[in-house]
């Protein structure tokens, strides 16, 4: 058992180098703003076969979570952070390495399994690290910052790319690796702050760690179900997850339907990095501002931009329309940049340690199955519309969701804590909004 000053000590080890972690480790650098370029001409993949390989990712990111969440419980949060990064070296070694479009689908399950551990056990390591007097503020400040950085240096990143995958194809993924190199050094530093239950002889064996984590699951969902406030914040997720599924691959399909050339993606993808970067920096304001309307405004700025853009490039075919969309696509940055900061502070805020992962796992299930399905809609909807009749109907559709989803959380969630029920809180701790 550790002593009161040694426990400390590992918290502040792990809350200093938490921030700097994320910057290197939060999604791929130098990557996702040639991603396209490089299945495209170097893997020689067609577009409608990446449109494939997506809908088995997003099957993947589902599926991994039910290992991941066993995983996490058994190794605990530290080793499964160093295994999640080194799943992610091998997946980047697979592109390199592999032709076809199979390669990228084995590549894309190693991923979803190591990327899953990743977000499990990262953000519940903070939380476990802070989860004293005053530290959910702590927590929520800890991650904007890495994200932060994360954001300035993928805007950086994604500048330089472009340009290096002109030079040559492989060097902007030779860099990526070696960032992920960096994250798998740097997350040998963290401690985990409570004990592992997965070294307990009682649960060594795999089958006894499946049927405890069975019922613990099952739990979890049970709690879902009684209490009001998480069903509230998971309606919210599932249609905003879902929008912002189906606007990302929009925006880069109106750019091209637009006339933008597709050397200047990566500055357009740079310059919408470096906004989400700083623009974590308005958390803090918009929160006190809007205090328990802060979703409601994130939500319908975002979608009241997708109806903008839907509008006007329906009605406007020229080039004067470029800058107001630029600037919409700004916005929906801004919007998503803070939500994914909010996001996870929401989450945790209700819950212990003991049932930290078993609720993410049902929040991400949930959030993922929901995404699967409207991605695959807003492909059908494709089909059948110009991808501005496309944005515009989208964008309806979610103003409506949302007024709904909205409405029934008014009197459920963003509440103070003497007025939530003995469900909503479960005996759980650091009870705030």
């Amino acid at each position: 058992m550790q002593d009161r000053a040694e426990l400390n000590k590992i918290k502040r080890t792990n809350a200093k180098l938490y921030p700097i972690y994320k910057m290197f480790s939060w999604d791929l650098l130098f990557f996702y703003s040639i991603e396209f370029l490089f299945y495209t001409i170097t893997k020689k993949v067609t577009a409608s076969e990446i449109l494939i390989i997506n809908g088995f990712y997003l099957l993947f990111r589902i599926i991994m979570q039910i290992p991941a969440v066993t995983i996490t419980d058994f190794l605990g949060k530290r080793k499964s952070i160093i295994l999640g990064n080194a799943l992610l070296i091998v997946y980047m070694l697979i592109l390199l390495c592999f032709p076809g479009a199979i390669s990228i689908i084995i590549a894309d399950l190693v991923f979803a399994l190591g990327y899953d551990i990743k977000t499990i056990a990262e953000s519940n390591l903070l939380y476990d690290s802070v989860s004293t007097r005053g530290g959910e503020g702590l927590y929520s400040d800890i991650e904007a910052k890495g994200g932060s950085w994360y954001y300035l240096l993928d805007g950086v990143a994604s500048l330089v790319a472009g340009y290096l995958f002109v030079i040559n194809n492989y060097i902007p993924m030779l860099i990526c690796l070696g960032f992920i190199v960096i994250s798998t050094i740097l997350s040998f530093g963290f401690k985990d702050v409570y004990e592992v239950k997965g070294n307990k002889k009682e649960n060594i064996g795999l089958a006894s760690t499946l049927k405890n984590y069975g019922a613990d699951l099952k739990s979890s969902f049970k709690f879902i179900l009684k209490s009001k406030r998480m069903k509230a914040f998971i309606l919210f997720q599932v249609v905003f997850y879902s929008v912002i599924e189906i606007i990302e691959t929009y925006n880069s399909d109106l750019l091209i339907n637009i006339g933008i050339p597709e050397e200047q993606f990566s500055i357009i993808f740079a310059v919408l990095t470096l906004i989400g970067g700083i623009s974590i920096s308005l958390k803090r304001p918009i929160e006190k501002k809007f205090k328990n309307r802060t979703l409601s405004f994130i939500s319908l700025t975002y979608i009241g931009s997708c109806i903008i853009i839907g509008a006007i490039s329906t009605l406007w075919k020229n080039e004067n329309i470029i800058p107001i969309i630029l600037v919409m696509y700004a916005l929906q940055k801004i919007d998503t940049s803070i939500w994914y900061i909010l996001e996870v502070k929401y989450l945790k805020n209700f819950t212990k340690e003991e049932m930290r992962n078993k609720i993410t796992f049902s929040y991400e299930f949930i959030g993922g199955i929901a995404a699967s399905i409207s991605s695959v809609f807003g492909g059908l909807l494709l089909k059948v519309l110009t991808v501005e009749n496309a944005f515009l109907t989208i964008g309806l559709l979610a103003l409506a969701s949302m007024i709904v989803v909205l409405d029934y959380m008014r009197t459920r969630f963003g509440l103070n804590p003497e007025e939530y029920t003995k469900e909503d809180l479960g005996n759980l701790e650091n009870v705030t909004k």
